[in-house]
């Protein structure tokens, strides 16, 4: 991965793409990112984890569309509702560990390594995951309504707190 890549993820080939809905999952990469947006767009709500700053960019290269105009509305970033209750980015990760007992199987920057050594079932398990990770804290939110995490600024942690939320 470039550092230009790292600094837009437009710059990004995407290797898969997934959904997870009512306990059932499904895969996607560039031979069929138009069902993706199809899917993405008959769907009443998206629920991701820096989805707008990463994922849509990722995939607006292969649409026609804007991806933010036709999704965004309807798009839940835990990411984003989250830094704007903090002021800072809290990982998946970090929200996971600490509120609902999961946690990534491998660093996010694996999986373009991953999947040039053609680890392809590795990568696809990682994102079923991260899935399952994203349901769960959405779900922690709208059912306890708090969260712990970890405050860091610009990368040094400054210690726990808590956020409580509304969604």
């Amino acid at each position: 991965m470039t550092d230009n890549a790292i600094k837009d993820p437009s710059k990004l080939r995407l290797a898969v793409a997934g959904i997870l809905s009512k306990n059932h999952h499904t895969f996607f990469d560039e031979g069929n990112v138009g069902e993706l947006f199809d899917t993405l767009k008959q769907a009443n709500l998206i629920v991701g984890h820096n989805v707008l700053r990463f994922d849509y960019k990722v995939l607006q290269p292969y649409l026609h569309q804007n991806i933010v105009k036709e999704l965004g509305e309807k798009t839940f970033d835990i990411m984003h509702e989250l830094d704007k209750l903090t002021g800072c980015w809290i990982s998946l990760d970090d929200l996971c560990k600490k509120n609902v007992g999961l946690k990534k199987t491998v660093g996010g920057i694996e999986i373009p390594r991953m999947w040039r050594e053609k680890q392809f079932q590795k990568v696809k398990d990682y994102l079923l995951n991260d899935l399952r990770m994203t349901e769960a804290v959405y779900n922690h939110g709208k059912t306890i309504g708090r969260f712990m995490y970890t405050h860091k600024e610009y990368g040094k942690v400054m210690g726990e707190k808590v956020v409580s939320v509304r969604w």
